[in-house]
């Protein structure tokens, strides 16, 4: 069973690492899709953690987020 984390209200899924991409699942399933992009924020492209993902997407992404896994 995976491991979930709650945070700011988005189920957050995983472990990740320096090389991790994320699957959003979004309230509207049309706004789902992967974030493969590393985190723009950070000049090598790397995430700390879970709680830097979820400010970092919903800065980001264009749709109200619900669930987050890092794949």
């Amino acid at each position: 069973m995976m491991k979930m984390r709650l945070i700011d209200g988005i189920e957050c899924y995983g472990d990740f690492d320096d090389s991790s991409n994320f699957s959003i699942v979004c309230d509207d399933e049309e706004d789902d899709g992967v974030w493969c992009e590393g985190n723009p924020d950070d000049p090598n492209f790397v995430f700390e953690s879970w709680e830097q993902v979820v400010e970092t997407l919903k800065a980001y992404w264009a749709g109200d987020i619900i669930e987050i896994s890092a794949v």
